[in-house]
């Protein structure tokens, strides 16, 4: 398990869901599809057995509300687990922050 230094964690309260998320590790291969376990406004949880390299960048396309607009953005990944990873958010625009802000 990698962890990042208490100054690089999230600060952000987490808020637990339970929606579909397609990641994407390389623009060679194709989608995962897994389930986001927690959602903040810098990132989110991915419980997943397909587990990326630490500190990598991944592709993330996800509904945050039911019947919602489609988030697609950058994370990099920051830690992960046996469960899955963790993925933050990489240059959101105004307007994808406030989709992910109304689904908290």
């Amino acid at each position: 398990m990698v962890r990042l230094p208490m100054s690089d964690r999230r600060t952000a309260a987490r808020k637990p869901v339970r929606f579909l998320v397609q990641h994407q590790t390389s623009t060679e291969g194709g989608y995962e599809l897994d389930y986001a376990s927690d959602l903040s406004p810098g990132g989110l949880f991915i419980s997943s057995r397909a587990t990326p390299v630490p500190f990598s960048t991944v592709h993330v396309q996800f509904a945050p509300n039911k019947d919602g607009a489609l988030v697609s953005t950058f994370a990099r990944v920051t830690h992960v687990t046996n469960e899955g990873f963790g993925a933050a958010f990489i240059g959101l625009d105004p307007e994808t922050e406030a989709l992910i802000d109304s689904a908290l």
